[in-house]
């Protein structure tokens, strides 16, 4: 018996400007998460965002089951087969590994992958190498989503989504601070850590949670491992969640300097999209910096 899902776009932006533009000038930039499929059309001449499309469903655990997802969420929407001029593939299922690019070499990378996580069934060694950045970021994605997507799409083009917050955050006004700076971005169940002091990188890494004292743990123990002090260190928090969500609560009852991370800089937005607030979708916005 085939399986029931929950597809809908939880969220669609778009203006008449997306039917007025040649598409085949434009990038199409998508994200893959567990229980998510986003993407938005990319105009480089113009650095503007045309049209952001964003689906949840349910299950959120097996990539099999995400797969038959996305397979569905093709069959229903057509702007996925328009000629673009590339179509870059992100991918939001945990972290890697950080490696100093130094010592990085390609031939190593199971290796490396597997001094932090443990051998997954089916799984695709990949590597990024971040411009301006002196990491290489080594993960792994799930062979048979990897390679359905590839055929779809058409493209080699892959990158993981915490490369592209690496190449976000320095464009921050206070990513330079002396007294340090982390930035949170959360997720449906989980969430991304990126700690800085005066423009260096310290730590990025992924956590899960169930409640919101999850996050605020896990920030505070890493800062304090990091001998930074919580009360003074500037948080950012990013991703799909509001003031009123338990993650935003706890944060804003223990965190002192706690601010939404601000809209990707030098970028224009269709006027829809300009309503949706901008850490909403950052790791989907910040794509743009890898093509």
């Amino acid at each position: 018996m085939p399986v029931a899902y929950n597809i809908h776009p939880a969220f669609t932006v778009d203006d008449e400007t997306l039917l007025e533009t040649d598409l085949t000038a434009c990038h199409l930039l998508v994200l893959v998460g567990s229980g998510t499929f986003s993407y938005v059309v990319f105009d480089p001449a113009a650095k503007k965002f045309l049209a952001l499309k964003s689906y949840h469903f349910q299950p959120q655990k097996l990539a099999v089951a995400d797969l038959e997802m996305i397979e569905e969420v093709f069959d229903a929407d057509k702007l996925l087969f328009t000629a673009f001029k590339s179509i870059l593939l992100a991918f939001d299922i945990g972290g890697g590994v950080l490696v100093p690019q130094v010592y990085y070499m390609p031939s190593l990378k199971k290796e490396y992958l597997r001094l932090s996580q443990p051998e997954k069934m089916q799984e695709a060694i990949l590597a990024d190498l971040m411009p301006g950045q002196p990491m290489v970021n080594i993960f792994s994605v799930d062979k048979d989503l990897l390679g359905f997507l590839r055929k779809e799409f058409s493209t080699d083009l892959v990158v993981h989504a915490n490369s592209a917050l690496l190449q976000a955050y320095p464009l921050d006004l206070d990513y330079r601070a002396p007294e340090g700076i982390a930035f949170v971005h959360v997720q449906r169940h989980t969430f991304t850590l990126t700690i800085y002091i005066n423009g260096k990188l310290l730590i990025q890494q992924d956590g899960e949670y169930q409640a919101g004292l999850d996050v605020v743990y896990q920030l505070v123990n890493t800062l304090r491992q990091l001998g930074l002090n919580e009360r003074e260190v500037k948080v950012k928090l990013g991703g799909v969640v509001a003031t009123d969500s338990v993650v935003y609560q706890e944060m804003y009852k223990f965190i002192p300097s706690l601010e939404w991370v601000q809209r990707l800089p030098g970028f224009s937005y269709v006027t829809p999209m300009q309503e949706i607030p901008g850490y909403y979708f950052h790791n989907l916005y910040a794509l743009a910096l890898c093509v």
